[in-house]
């Protein structure tokens, strides 16, 4: 098997080079591992389960993500508490704004949002980087945006080759694909909530 190039530019080719279908639904799990960032008014938090038949066909898949997306809107928190710690708020907004994005009447069209998705989910896997830094050694944490950073960070980089073998599996491997994709993205959003757990 041929090595995946793991960088910026071999993903934007792949975005450029993907179906819309498959662009949407890589987009949605950009958006699918970052949930535990999302803040929540308090009800009991949405289960979004990742069915692996549903998945198969992703001509039909963007109704489902469509109403998955809207949904989520519904209970996100769009005021700070008074306890809140700011830096863990920032993490909290950026991860918002890819649900508003797309559900608020300047949304995207679902192809720019897909794409905005991924680059905003590395800046949040650079970030949590930063901040898990910051908290382990008590230095201040820096921020670049995604792709200006020569070295990626160590989250950042696993995203990153989420985001590159899940478009991959997506495009050539069709339904077949579809299992490794999903196993990638819930190891990913388990990821960001071991991240988040040891910030709280």
């Amino acid at each position: 098997m041929e090595a995946v190039d793991i960088s910026h530019e071999t993903l934007t080719a792949l975005f450029e080079e993907a179906e819309p279908e498959v662009a949407i639904a890589a987009g949605a799990l950009c958006l699918y591992r970052i949930t535990p960032l999302l803040p929540w008014d308090g009800k009991e938090f949405p289960r979004w389960e990742l069915n692996e038949a549903e998945w198969s066909d992703l001509r039909v898949l963007q109704q489902q993500i469509d109403e998955t997306v809207r949904y989520l809107r519904q209970g996100l928190r769009m005021e700070p508490t008074e306890t809140a710690d700011q830096s863990l708020e920032e993490l909290h907004e950026m991860a918002s704004e890819a649900v508003l994005r797309y559900t608020e009447v300047d949304s995207l069209d679902c192809v720019e949002w897909a794409d905005w998705c991924s680059t905003l989910a590395l800046d949040i896997h650079q970030q949590l980087d930063e901040l898990l830094d910051m908290s382990d050694h008590g230095i201040g944490a820096r921020f670049f945006p995604a792709g200006t950073e020569p070295e990626l960070t160590h989250l950042q980089k696993l995203e990153l080759e989420d985001q590159i073998h899940i478009l991959i599996d997506l495009s050539t491997n069709g339904s077949q694909g579809v299992r490794k994709v999903i196993q990638r993205a819930v190891g990913g959003q388990s990821r960001v909530a071991e991240a988040l757990s040891r910030l709280t």
